[in-house]
């Protein structure tokens, strides 16, 4: 609900939003310039009445004074029957320059509050302005939930990459659009009377005015006690009009002050309406405050940003949804999927179960999670597939389940299997598949198998997962599983391998490292615009490819960056893999079809802290890239883990080179094939004064290989850090401990 709470205005209001956002980030400028130019004078330096005295002695047919919040004093005037304005230096009186609003603004404005379009467009703007606060309300509760409680708020984003950037984007901006959307808002009421500008009536003009001589200004006592840094508004009385009088606006309130006495005639402070307003058009304008109207000016310059990747998200996740087939109701279902997710990844993966099962003759139902209800209990087994949202938290559509389950006293739950889907980037990673797995064990149910959780919608930990449920299902009901995934992949481009070196051929685990250009590099006489150009990567990213024959693309770490040129992949060859023994049989121009999965959580951030590199096999890929990469002299340490040294140590003449340019700061390596076997996690803690000493320096740890490998690390490192006051829980929480392992 509170999605759609989120995404629907921002969908409905989206074009609104840009153009008032637009001009308004571009009238933000104005206020900066403006104060710029403005001859400043200080408090109780200057009264109304001699600043009145200078300027009338440069414009005898002075006519009215406006002191505008950034200090600037016009004066509009007529002479020789023509009126005239100019931008007046206080001190002397002096004119400075002509004063008119310019074109562009006066056309910015009219824009900005009623999109060109009179009334409508601004009952537009305003209604505009609600929804952008309903989206800002709204989109702060998701950025909550997904970092996982208020604390946590302004800790690292984690995610793909458009989701991150607008969340970062939000983040940085969400301050500035709820100031411009609530003010606007009041703003808008106030126009259409909705709400009062003012509690009292306006100040009428005096009945009764003497008629004596008027006084020269410099003697009207009335206007030697404001002080110019109160003055809004002065309006001489006409010289034709003997009855005429000084209308005064100040800070405080309004009045009218006799010429011939210089006294006040009337006065009528601002009430609390009228502050109210004046302090609501200075936040939401800027005037008077030119650092905040650029501030405001920088959050309304996210709102395109906002707009657009928010609309691709939501366009990311229709197309996600998935429409089920031969959905049976779920009081004669002998299998309940129930499936919690966020963005509608989920349900791709829950409809592939259930067509297999509906292939094996069950009578499958499948539901979101929040939809659980007695109608469930006749089921004989139950899955669930669910997402993490933020800090273990339950997605959109099953935060309801917990609660559920626990209030329906007398059910005990069916043979079950619970499968979490997330992202290891985040510290708890899967923890909400793991909470429904206990709450279901707690309620007398039995695991299937256990507990299980893909990363990053991996789809051949999907499959793994459900061969382990078929084999469970095939106990117990004497049928074979068969699950169709069909993944939606991006298009392809065109590489042809240019370079390979192979490692390992004298003992028949050969490792290849293979390099590809663009197809269109080798032969640009065939080049044309409408061909795909492959996207920006970076090493650490993901090279996607599809074997002949299947569906199912496996990934392979960059050792290479766009700059280099090329794309370089390690790949081992494995006994009957489908895609391994694909690309380590290409031979120089051949040609593949792949594209790039950008990987933006692994990759060394900025700045000059110490980076420690743990990896085995063909896991040095990306490592290599870094390190090639660094020009800069980071201190880089490298713990490596391979088979054995000779022909199969991947890169090893290059990382020598690389520790003797400065590039790589210290390499160490463990062999696992000599006599006395050593793993990498023996080296770390061989090593485990120095690598505390550089963690408490602020060292990001760098983790890529085998599941296997990546838990033996992690273990040594709460080893090498206890006692130090870090964990690997909280480096992963910060950013500093990250990982890509299959």
């Amino acid at each position: 609900m509170l999605r759609k709470l989120h995404s629907l205005p921002g969908l409905i209001a989206a074009i609104i939003l840009m153009v008032a956002a637009i001009s308004g980030a571009m009238l933000s400028l104005n206020p900066a310039i403006e104060r710029a130019g403005v001859v400043q004078v200080s408090q109780h330096s200057l009264d109304a009445a001699t600043l009145t005295e200078r300027v009338k002695a440069r414009y005898p047919g002075l006519e009215k004074i406006v002191r505008k919040p950034s200090g600037a004093v016009i004066a509009y005037y007529s002479s020789g029957g023509e009126s005239g304005a100019a931008r007046i230096d206080p001190v002397t009186g002096d004119g400075i320059e002509p004063y008119a609003l310019s074109t562009t603004t006066r056309w910015l404005t009219n824009l900005h509050r009623k999109l060109l379009i009179g009334d409508a467009g601004r009952v537009a703007t305003g209604v505009g302005a609600g929804l952008m606060l309903l989206l800002a309300a709204s989109g702060l509760a998701l950025l909550e939930r997904r970092m996982g409680g208020w604390a946590k708020l302004f800790g690292r984003i984690r995610g793909s990459g458009l989701q991150r950037i607008h969340n970062e984007v939000a983040r940085v901006a969400i301050l500035g659009l709820t100031l411009s959307a609530a003010t606007g808002l009041v703003l808008s009421l106030t126009t259409f009377e909705l709400i009062p500008e003012r509690a009292t009536a306006q100040l009428p003009f005096p009945a009764s005015v003497s008629t004596g001589a008027p006084l020269a200004v410099n003697r009207v006592a009335a206007l030697r006690n404001v002080d110019i840094t109160d003055l809004r508004e002065l309006m001489l009385p006409s010289p034709q009009n003997s009855g005429d009088v000084y209308a005064l606006r100040t800070s405080s309130g309004t009045g009218y002050i006799d010429p011939s006495s210089g006294k006040w005639l009337a006065w009528q402070a601002n009430d609390a309406w009228q502050r109210f307003h004046e302090v609501v058009f200075m936040l939401h304008t800027g005037e008077g405050l030119w650092w905040l109207a650029l501030i405001l000016g920088l959050a309304s310059a996210s709102v395109p940003v906002l707009a657009i990747t928010g609309a691709w998200l939501w366009v990311r996740r229709r197309r996600a949804t998935v429409k089920v087939q031969d959905n049976v109701s779920a009081g004669q279902a002998d299998t309940v999927i129930l499936v919690g997710s966020e963005g509608n990844s989920t349900w791709a993966f829950a409809a592939a179960i259930h067509q297999a099962l509906t292939r094996a003759n069950f009578r499958v139902h499948i539901a979101p999670m929040n939809d659980l209800s007695s109608r469930h209990c006749k089921a004989q087994r139950l899955i669930v597939l669910t997402s993490t949202y933020g800090d273990g938290d339950a997605p959109s559509n099953a935060t309801q389940y917990l609660s559920k389950l626990a209030s329906m006293n007398d059910y005990v739950p069916p043979a079950f299997a619970v499968l979490g889907f997330g992202d290891r980037q985040f510290p708890h990673f899967c923890g909400y598949a793991q909470t429904v797995h206990d709450a279901l064990i707690a309620k007398g149910g039995q695991a299937l198998i256990e507990c299980s959780s893909v990363d990053r919608q991996s789809e051949s930990t999907f499959r793994k997962w459900t061969e382990q449920l078929g084999i469970a299902l095939d106990v117990r009901l004497d049928v074979r599983l068969d699950v169709r995934y069909q993944p939606s992949l991006p298009r392809t481009v065109s590489l042809t391998l240019v370079e390979r070196k192979d490692y390992g051929l004298d003992s028949g685990r050969v490792t290849s490292v293979l390099r590809f250009v663009r197809s269109t590099q080798r032969n640009r006489r065939w080049h044309t615009p409408l061909q795909r150009a492959l996207p920006s990567f970076d090493a650490g990213d993901l090279l996607g490819v599809i074997p002949p024959g299947d569906t199912v693309p496996r990934f392979y770490s960059l050792a290479s960056a766009s700059r280099d040129g090329f794309i370089e992949i390690c790949v081992r060859r494995h006994a009957h893999g489908a895609c391994s023994g694909y690309l380590t049989a290409l031979q120089p121009g051949n040609a593949i079809q792949a594209f790039i999965r950008r990987n933006p959580a692994f990759r060394p951030p900025a700045g000059k802290a110490p980076i420690i590199l743990i990896g085995a096999g063909t896991g040095i890929s990306p490592f290599v890239g870094f390190i090639r990469q660094n020009s800069a002299g980071r201190p880089m340490h490298l713990y490596f883990g391979a088979r054995r040294s000779g022909e199969s140590f991947l890169y090893d003449e290059e990382l020598q080179n690389l520790v003797g340019n400065r590039r790589l700061t210290a390499f160490k390596t463990a062999f696992s094939c000599p006599a006395r076997k050593t793993y990498v996690q023996e080296r770390l803690m061989a090593d485990a004064p120095t690598l505390r000493e550089l963690a408490a320096c602020g060292a990001q740890i760098m983790v890529c290989g085998g599941r296997d490998m990546a838990n033996g690390v992690a273990r040594a490192w709460e080893h090498i850090l206890d006692g130090s006051g870090l964990s690997v829980n909280e480096m992963r929480l910060k950013g500093r401990y990250v990982e890509d392992v299959y």
